[in-house]
This record gives structure tokens, C-alpha cells and sequence, in this order.
């Protein structure tokens, strides 16, 4: 069973949301397989959630494309972005959370959000459980490359519609 239709279109919008009217700034969504035409990462930023359902919406960008989202929200030249990638990336990742569950809550018992976490680096992957079912959405971002998945926790969660 695949992730339903009904949670990628709310995370999908919730992230266009954010990245339109908190970093001024507009998304392309690409299609083809679930997550093929995703880039690698250097920057990983993952809140979960938990209550009716359980998982986590996870942000994926390289550190070019990280610097320009950091630059964006605090209204500074890319190239003076200094350590603020974290913060930065954890809170664009909490907005995008927080908003998907906002639109989840208008049609079901509201969760949870944990606060961010975000890894930074090279050669490294996030690994989950075999029990988990995902989806990753790629979108270009002026030229750079990011992706935002939902991983949900358990088959009850995939049957609550």
C-alpha cells in the first residue's frame, strides 16, 4: 500500500505555501517516479509528528540550495550566510510540518510536531524501518534542487483516510 493521494497533495501545497509567502519564493513541482528525480543531499531537516497519525516530513537539499532558502528568510546576500543554515533549515522544515498538519487537522484529530532536527554533511543517508511507507516529492527551486518527504509509521496510519 503507497502513501494515499490525499496526504502528498496537503504536503505538496504545504510546502509551496511556505516557500511562496516565507521565503518569497516559488517552487516548481517535478514529476516522474516517487523520489527518482531527486538530488542527493547535504542538508537533511526532519520534524515528526504523532498523535492520529505518526511520522515525519523531512526536507532534502544540497548546501547550495540550503544557503539560498537561509539567505532568503533573513534577508541576506547568499554569500553572507554563515552558521545559520541549521536554524534556518530546521525552522523552513517546522513551517512546512506544522502547516501539512494544520490542513490535516481540518479533517481529522490533530497531531503532534516534535521539534527540528537537522543533519549536515557528506556520504551519509537517512535509513527507516521496513515497517514505513513514503513518498519523496522533488521540486526545483530556481535552479537548485530540493525534496520534501512524508514518511508515515505503521499500517494504521495509511488507513485513516
Amino acid at each position: 500500500m503507497s502513501v494515499p493521494e490525499s496526504l502528498i497533495a496537503s504536503l505538496v501545497s504545504a510546502t509551496e505555501e511556505v516557500f511562496d509567502t516565507m521565503l518569497a519564493t516559488t517552487l516548481v513541482r517535478q514529476t516522474g517516479a516517487d523520489g527518482a528525480l531527486a538530488a542527493p543531499a547535504n542538508v537533511v531537516a526532519t520534524v515528526a509528528f504523532a498523535g492520529h497519525r505518526r511520522g515525519l516530513v523531512v526536507l532534502y537539499s544540497s548546501m547550495t540550495a540550503a544557503r539560498a532558502i537561509t539567505g532568503s528568510m533573513l534577508g541576506i546576500p547568499i554569500e553572507d550566510v554563515n552558521g545559520e543554515v541549521p536554524d534556518a533549515m530546521g525552522e523552513v522544515a517546522n513551517m512546512v510540518a506544522g502547516t501539512f498538519r494544520t490542513r490535516l487537522a481540518a479533517s481529522e484529530p490533530a497531531s503532534d510536531i516534535s521539534v527540528p532536527t537537522v543533519t549536515i554533511g557528506n556520504d551519509f543517508s537517512t535509513l527507516y524501518s521496513s515497517a514505513v511507507h513514503r513518498t519523496r516529492c522533488p521540486f526545483d527551486m530556481q535552479g537548485e534542487q530540493i525534496s520534501v518527504e512524508l514518511i508515515l509509521t505503521g499500517e494504521a496510519d495509511l488507513k485513516r483516510r
